[in-house]
């Protein structure tokens, strides 16, 4: 395989979303990092499976829209690897099964270790990732989009890391997951609102559809807002360091990305890298957040 292929495959995997899964993962984790029985090898182990995981639902989630006609030359299509004839469809398939294997894989290993409670959690995210775009249920096509990625990169990935380490949940754990999973969901809410006509025109049902492209706007500010405000909350109520306030340094980002929203009329272009934007949001937040944790525990 060459270069420019594997730089095409990790095109197709979207690397700009990755953090997505991986900040999730990471803060669950790193709330046992002072725990005498944190585990290294769990914890590089559970990150290199969970980015494994959504870069295969990235790759087939490309496959199933074109195949569903989703995706066009017309459209912004996910990565465009398809679309442009740059992979093949079987190619894209195959690589993203071979990766849901892997970390599938990876995720038995962990649950031998640590319990069938890490393979119930496994299961659950690897059977929505599969089926997010998937048939038959096609979770997506269904507008079950946005609620599915809140879910599952927030409270199912966190809660998951902290109990990877301390096989126990706590409130602490659930909480902290609902910032990056607003943001998240902004991610998956931004693609939307700019695919809305061509959403349309292939017969599919989104959150941003359902609502108007007005009020998807508002949708849109409001997880963004909601992230930042839950994590004054949490601070208040000192689930988290204030330390966290680090955080805010995105406002800025943050307000650049509603305001590119709320002033881009009816034309798609506009907004055609909001969703890459808010992905660069989500993961400075997570990575800010994770910072301002593991700097209260050495001050």
């Amino acid at each position: 395989m060459t270069i420019e292929k594997i730089k095409l495959f990790i095109r197709a995997s979207r690397p700009f979303s990755l953090t997505a899964s991986a900040i999730p993962v990471v803060l669950g984790e790193i709330l046992a990092l002072k725990e005498p029985n944190f585990n290294l090898e769990y914890f590089i182990l559970s990150i290199i499976a969970i980015v494994f995981l959504q870069a295969s639902v990235n790759l087939l989630n490309d496959h199933d829209d074109f195949i569903n006609k989703v995706d066009t030359k017309e459209s912004h299509s996910s990565s465009g690897v398809v679309v442009e004839g740059l992979l093949t469809l079987k190619e894209v398939y195959r690589s993203g099964i071979l990766l849901l294997i892997l970390g599938c894989l990876i995720g038995l290993f962990l649950a031998y270790n640590v319990g069938i409670m890490i393979l119930i959690l496994g299961i659950v995210g690897a059977l929505c990732g599969y089926f997010y775009t998937g048939k038959p249920l096609m979770l997506k096509y269904r507008g079950l989009g946005a609620p599915l990625v809140f879910i599952i990169f927030g409270p199912l990935m966190t809660l998951g890391g902290y109990y990877l380490q301390m096989q126990k949940f706590t409130i602490q754990s659930l909480v902290i997951s609902i910032p990056t999973a607003l943001l998240t969901t902004a991610i998956l809410h931004a693609n939307d609102i700019r695919d809305i006509k061509h959403d349309k025109k292939a017969g599919i049902k989104t959150l941003s559809i359902s609502v108007g492209y007005k009020n998807a706007q508002i949708v849109y500010s409001s997880l963004i807002i909601l992230s930042y405000i839950s994590l004054i909350i949490m601070i208040i109520f000192k689930y988290i360091p204030y330390l966290s306030l680090i955080c805010l340094l995105t406002v800025s980002a943050a307000v650049k990305n509603i305001n590119k929203l709320r002033t881009a009329g009816d034309s798609s272009s506009n907004i055609a890298e909001l969703d890459k934007e808010s992905g660069k949001l989500q993961g400075q937040f997570g990575i800010l957040l994770i910072l301002s944790i593991l700097l209260a525990y050495i001050l």
